[in-house]
């Protein structure tokens, strides 16, 4: 019993000296959230793709793969200006069309290239 005294002061001890730090251990693991298993994404990753042939945007802090979606989009190669970055501000606004925020079609058509989250 002395033994296992001495070796939780020694823990204790340990801990005060080196500090206490909880630290994240990223993985490529999908995470769970609200009941569904996620992927998650920084944004630096969403950096590797910003090209017409690979094309992530981050938007509302969610991540679509729209690669596919870059020659049907009615604003022709505006969506491009997106690619590789968090285009909230794009969507919300159109700079480059009519100023306005894109509509609830929009939205819905964008969720089918939903492919996870922003860590």
């Amino acid at each position: 019993m002395k033994k296992i005294f001495a070796n939780i002061l020694l823990l204790i001890a340990v801990l005060s000296i080196t500090g206490c730090q909880q630290r994240t251990v990223q993985t490529d693991q999908p995470v769970q959230t609200n009941g569904k298993m996620v992927k998650t994404y920084t944004e630096a990753e969403t950096l590797n793709h910003a090209t017409v042939k690979d094309c992530w945007l981050i938007i509302d802090g969610k991540v679509y793969d729209v690669t596919s979606y870059i020659e049907m989009h009615p604003g022709q190669d505006t969506i491009l200006e997106g690619c590789g970055i968090d285009a909230t501000t794009l969507f919300e606004t159109k700079p480059m069309g009519s100023g306005t925020p894109h509509s609830e079609k929009a939205r819905q058509i964008l969720e089918e290239y939903y492919i996870g989250e922003v860590e």
